[in-house]
């Protein structure tokens, strides 16, 4: 690994656990599953704060983290349909079909 990629790294580990100081509540309820605290608002605002902080990785973590919540698998299920209906609409339906084959062996 080239140094500029640790370098890199390095920088960003800092501006996370900078972030996880300063957000430790919303730190606490990413990581919490069945959290009381958990609904729709939350979960949006702390997807939103994450990607105004461009902190991707943690909204897919928040999202696998509280994925039995019913907000979480309807936005889910939702957004996989609309993600559906877009490529089979662009035309790559083979691409979809054959993707799900390679999934189910």
């Amino acid at each position: 690994m080239s140094k500029s990629h640790c370098n890199g790294r390095h920088k960003q580990t800092i501006r996370f656990l900078k972030w996880i100081n300063r957000y430790s509540g919303w730190w606490y309820l990413i990581c919490t599953p069945n959290d009381e605290h958990i609904n729709n608002s939350i979960i949006q605002t702390m997807i939103e704060q994450l990607a105004k902080e461009e902190l991707y990785e943690i909204i897919f973590v928040l999202l696998m983290v509280h994925r039995n919540e019913e907000c979480v698998k309807s936005t889910t299920q939702a957004m996989f349909n609309e993600m559906l209906i877009a490529e089979w609409n662009a035309g790559n339906k083979e691409k979809l079909i054959k993707s799900m084959i390679d999934h189910f062996e």
